[in-house]
């Protein structure tokens, strides 16, 4: 999720067109498990890329596919592309952008055809779907050669980046979830920003009075649901693999005491991130669960407002917010089609260029350096960029089984949300669920 996140079969909210490339998370899940068992037989028969192609008149061609296809991520990324081409006359760059909720299925096609592009841009929490299967170019050997060292990227962003100890992806940027506040709001009740769960429930609760809830998130049926909840899951010591520990039903349980007291309205079950961004710009929410991409939205809407890290559970706690955002991923080829696509990744990434890309797009660039020189000029991405350093890949335990194990997750928030099992039956049948996938 955007991070967002999409979920194609979803008519639940709307997200602005420029987005659509963030949260750019929600997956089949059908699609996903036919992908990993396909492209699993692929890689086993040897499936190669054929990216990269050489024209009559002797220049490189390197093919790309980004789902980017929507304003203004669409032009920026031809821009950039234009550029390298004129830097670089013996190449020519052939893309293909489409729909976010097509790549995945766009990506099965090319690979059961052996017609694999030179270079792809996946959302980071398929990368190790995708490297699973064997279809994908580890970039260790890259990276060294070019002087960058695992330790110039933000913890978080480079989590995103490594399946089994190797490094498959290059992050485009992250983002993260940080809670946003209404300042008139806190001011006129007397409130300072909260720190702990206690101070957000209990300013949640005095905010709530007439239609302004004291909390808006999202929570529905999908890895958006997932994605929300987490920073409450794992800022308590939840662990992935083991849903119904006592720390993670207690972040369950924090999260429904919240609807059960009407700081959190039931709707959150049906609400998107945009939704829930509509709810604090027409002042119906105190406080909102979101991401970095809303800033822009938030722009001359009149709101004064502030932004703090996910509350921990306990004073002294540390808050941890799951990663969204893309990588680039090369797919397995003869080397020089790889270095040619290499090459390419190597420039996009770049201080300008991808300055250029994230600022347009609301991330925080995955390398430090790139990430100071971000808040110099956009110091509204502190909380976000500081987060980076504690944040969690959503793939980081379980692999190429998230996407099983989240609708896992999703699933046991809307049961007791919903109050048809408590927290702790909830989460007892999502990790029978849980026990397994991971044993398969």
């Amino acid at each position: 999720m955007n991070l967002r996140f999409h979920d194609v079969s979803s008519k639940q909210h709307k997200v602005a067109p420029h987005r659509k490339s963030h949260a750019r998370l929600l997956r089949s899940l059908s699609v996903c498990g036919v992908m990993v068992m396909m492209l699993g037989v692929l890689a086993a028969c040897g499936g190669s890329s054929t990216g990269s192609t050489t024209t009559s008149d002797g220049k490189t061609v390197i093919t790309v596919l980004d789902h980017w296809p929507t304003e203004p991520s669409n032009t920026e990324i031809n821009t950039l592309f234009s550029q390298y081409e004129k830097l670089h006359p013996n190449i020519t760059i052939k893309r293909d952008p489409v729909p976010v909720g097509s790549l995945n299925s766009k990506i099965d096609q090319e690979a059961a055809s052996h017609t694999l592009p030179s270079l792809i841009s996946i959302d980071n929490p398929d990368m190790a779907s995708f490297a699973a299967t064997g279809i994908l170019a580890p970039l260790d050997d890259y990276l060294k050669s070019s002087g960058i060292s695992t330790s110039d990227f933000y913890a978080g962003s480079l989590s995103t980046m490594t399946y089994n100890n190797k490094t498959y992806g290059y992050s485009v940027g992250n983002n993260d979830l940080a809670l946003y506040y209404n300042k008139k709001m806190f001011t006129d009740a007397g409130l300072k920003p909260p720190t702990t769960w206690s101070e957000l429930s209990s300013s949640a609760k005095k905010l709530t009075k007439g239609d302004v809830y004291g909390l808006a998130m999202a929570a529905p049926a999908t890895e958006e649901g997932s994605w929300q909840f987490e920073p409450f899951f794992w800022s308590n010591g939840g662990d992935i693999t083991h849903v119904n520990n006592t720390n993670g039903v207690a972040a369950l349980q924090y999260v429904s005491n919240l609807v059960k007291d009407g700081s959190l309205s039931k709707s959150s079950l049906n609400w998107g991130q945009a939704d829930v961004l509509t709810q604090f710009q027409e002042g119906h929410a105190a406080m909102m669960v979101n991401g970095p991409w809303n800033i822009s939205l938030l722009k001359g809407k009149g709101i004064d407002y502030g932004v703090v890290s996910i509350p921990a559970s306990a004073v002294g706690g540390k808050s941890v917010s799951p990663l969204g955002g893309e990588d680039w991923v090369i797919p397995v080829g003869d080397p020089a089609k790889q270095k040619a696509a290499w090459d390419l990744l190597n420039w996009l990434e770049q201080p300008t260029q991808i300055l250029a890309f994230d600022e347009i797009n609301g991330y925080v660039p995955p390398l430090k350096s790139e990430g100071v020189t971000m808040l110099q000029s956009h110091p509204e991405l502190a909380v976000f960029t500081n987060e980076l350093n504690t944040a969690h890949a959503r793939t980081a335990e379980v692999g190429a089984k998230y996407p099983t194990i989240s609708q896992a997750l999703w699933t046991a928030e809307q049961s007791a949300l919903t109050g048809s099992q408590s927290p702790q039956a909830a989460l007892d049948a999502a990790q029978t669920k849980i026990d397994a996938t991971l044993k398969k």
